[in-house]
């Protein structure tokens, strides 16, 4: 009798694929070969033009930025590092902690007014003092200022800036939207200039760099540097008039989820969380923070990840963005869970969902390039 086998073709372009002659059309490596029916597959011409799957794009910062850098923790200068609560764990820079590694650091933990109110602030400080340790920089939660997003309590901040700088410069750095621009503007509120000197916006000496100098005394200024790049998180693959959904601008509502393996939970059409196995027998609860508008729908089906773009689609998610129509605007990660206790995995500017560690295996689809990152909860 006949043996009847099916024929691969390339998920992308449709071509037979071929393991013979990489000059050829249809051309995969030979390692996929036995790859089950129900892989993926695509050529390596389609693989290589769409790039699938790559990594989260990696933030980096200018040689002139580390320069300046340099200059600081060389003169002992103090750092005030800004972030986003809602939204900074995807935002270190390895280069910029290895160069201010060993400085005076201050952390403004901004945006403590989006985050739920009856969590306590001491345990957001040591979160956050966390977080600088995991990226190796010593941090404790005595050095985390928590503020609102309208820096209204920046007379008490700018005190305590003043005592920990002992008599040297300053720097502010942080992610751009972190919320650097409000707290100097606060600061120049309650600012008098009794150095002789003006303020003044200049190139910072050796460098390429613009930055804003005031004066704090004859000597000595506080430099407003550029901000870092945000180019890894959800906000920056979306159209404009999509970000002020996807950001939020009030107290975020947690919202939960029972899932089993199966399940999925699509936030809005800008991500999916798709618990694939657990040694956990039954429900498990999963706990949503994002937007209040970015609507969070779960879905037991064999195949959701169709589901989700025929979703799409039809824009019964929402939000929904024209440039996340297909899979090839996605990558997958999958994210084996060997820690017990409660566990936090984030989608770099769209918020986080939290649950307890059970030797889960989770897959997350996120906008190519977006960062995904776990930690021990936040909340």
């Amino acid at each position: 009798m006949s043996k009847l086998q099916i024929v691969r073709r390339c998920y992308s372009c449709g071509k037979i694929l071929q393991s013979e002659d990489p000059t050829k059309e249809g051309y995969i490596n030979p390692r996929f070969n036995d790859a089950s029916l129900e892989t993926i597959l695509f050529c390596d011409a389609c693989y290589n033009e769409e790039k699938f799957n790559q990594a989260p794009q990696e933030i980096s910062a200018s040689e002139d930025f580390l320069t300046m850098l340099e200059d600081a923790s060389a003169s002992d200068a103090l750092i005030v590092y800004v972030v986003d609560l809602f939204s900074f764990e995807c935002s270190f820079i390895q280069s910029v902690n290895e160069v201010i590694r060993g400085s005076n650091i201050l952390v403004i933990a901004n945006k403590r007014d989006l985050l739920p109110s009856e969590v306590k602030d001491e345990a957001i400080r040591e979160y956050v003092a966390h977080r600088f340790r995991v990226a190796r920089l010593n941090v404790s939660a005595s050095d985390v200022i928590l503020a609102s997003a309208n820096m209204s309590d920046s007379e008490a901040i700018i005190k305590t800036i003043n005592d920990r700088r002992m008599g040297h410069d300053i720097y502010c750095i942080g992610a751009e939207k972190a919320g650097k621009t409000y707290f100097l503007s606060s600061f120049l509120r309650h600012y008098k200039n009794t150095s002789g000197r003006n303020i003044v916006t200049k190139k910072y000496s050796g460098t390429g760099l613009h930055i804003l100098e005031i004066p704090l005394d004859k000597s000595t200024s506080i430099y407003d540097t550029p901000g870092t790049s945000v180019q890894n998180t959800v906000p920056s693959k979306v159209e404009s008039e999509l970000v002020r959904l996807i950001v939020p601008t009030v107290e975020v509502t947690p919202r939960k989820e029972a899932l089993q393996p199966g399940d999925s939970v699509f936030l809005g059409g800008l991500a999916r969380i798709e618990l694939v196995s657990s040694k956990k027998e039954g429900k498990q609860e999963f706990t949503f923070y994002a937007s209040d508008s970015v609507k969070i729908r779960k879905v037991s089906l064999k195949e959701p990840g169709k589901e989700f773009f025929a979703a799409i689609e039809r824009k019964a998610l929402s939000p929904v963005s024209k440039l996340l129509n297909d899979e090839k605007a996605f990558d997958a990660y999958e994210v084996k869970v060997d820690e017990e206790g409660s566990r936090d995995i984030g989608i770099a500017g769209l918020g986080w969902f939290n649950f307890i560690g059970a030797n889960q295996t989770i897959r997350v689809y996120v906008p190519h390039g977006v960062s995904v990152y776990g930690s021990r909860a936040k909340i």
